[in-house]
């Protein structure tokens, strides 16, 4: 599906799954060069900005390699954390008048014995906002299968709201087992979303997904821009965006929040 043709239709699929995919979103050529620019930051030793409550690095990363806003120093990278298109269909799918950008990051799962599980998670309580409705688009570097740890989400999830974080590297953590525990029970079988390079998906940030490790021998990378409708407001608490001014209960923006789409 051309991202022109989103419509009507996929717009109901994600409000009410939580989710949509859209398969070849960017060519080969187009992710070839997204490829080259994130081994180019891993290369560089680029740091790290990551909050991971507490949790021992070494098993964070084993989880994934983050690393975010790489928009602000590499414009390989910038041109598709900007992509109007990819924006467009965000501002689109959450119905909103227009999206505005929380970070980009890169996600990288290393190989082999030594990998690790994403733990079942929602993505909306690490962030700073006081409204729920942000969205991720994730891009699909290299080409995405159960066995690389490619996404796969539970449908409807997302109609729970925001709950407590998950530790993402935490053996047997989930917020599956939260949902139990609240006497929510969730009979829902995931959705597995396996796909070629260049493949993107959307999810809202309190959509329950999971990755398995990766089996493979290279690593799985992938690229998500975090986008948030006009009524989202800052909390207070740390901005991964990098921003210094925010104001409590006031939009995101400046440098570091600028909008991406405009409806």
């Amino acid at each position: 599906m051309k991202p022109e043709a989103v419509g009507e239709r996929e717009v109901t699929l994600f409000q009410e799954n939580g989710f949509l995919q859209i398969p070849e979103f960017f060519s080969r050529e187009e992710i070839s060069e997204l490829a080259d620019a994130l081994d180019s930051t891993v290369e560089e030793k680029r740091a790290r900005m990551l909050d991971s409550a507490g949790e021992v690095p070494d098993a964070y990363n084993q989880v994934f390699n983050q690393m975010v806003n790489l928009w602000v120093d590499y414009d390989a990278v910038r041109k598709f954390t900007f992509n109007p298109k990819l924006a467009e269909v965000a501002r689109k799918i959450s119905e909103c008048r227009q999206v505005t950008l929380y970070h980009d990051h890169a996600l990288i799962k290393p190989p082999g014995e030594s990998s690790r599980e994403t733990n079942w998670h929602q993505d909306a309580p690490y962030w700073p906002m006081e409204q729920i409705g942000a969205l991720s688009a994730w891009i699909a570097v290299d080409d995405v299968t159960i066995d690389n740890g490619c996404l796969q989400f539970i449908p409807g999830s997302h109609r729970y709201g925001r709950l407590e974080p998950v530790p993402l590297a935490t053996e047997g953590a989930s917020v599956l087992k939260m949902q139990e525990e609240t006497g929510v029970k969730e009979e829902v079988k995931p959705v597995t979303m396996e796909m070629k390079a260049g493949g993107v998906t959307f999810h809202h940030g309190c959509t329950f997904h999971y990755a398995t490790s990766n089996r493979s021998a290279a690593p799985r990378r992938a690229h998500a821009i975090i986008y948030m409708p006009d009524d989202i407001t800052y909390n207070g608490r740390f901005d991964a965006g990098g921003a210094k001014d925010l104001e409590v209960g006031k939009p995101f923006s400046g440098s570091r929040h600028p909008i991406l789409a405009t409806g």
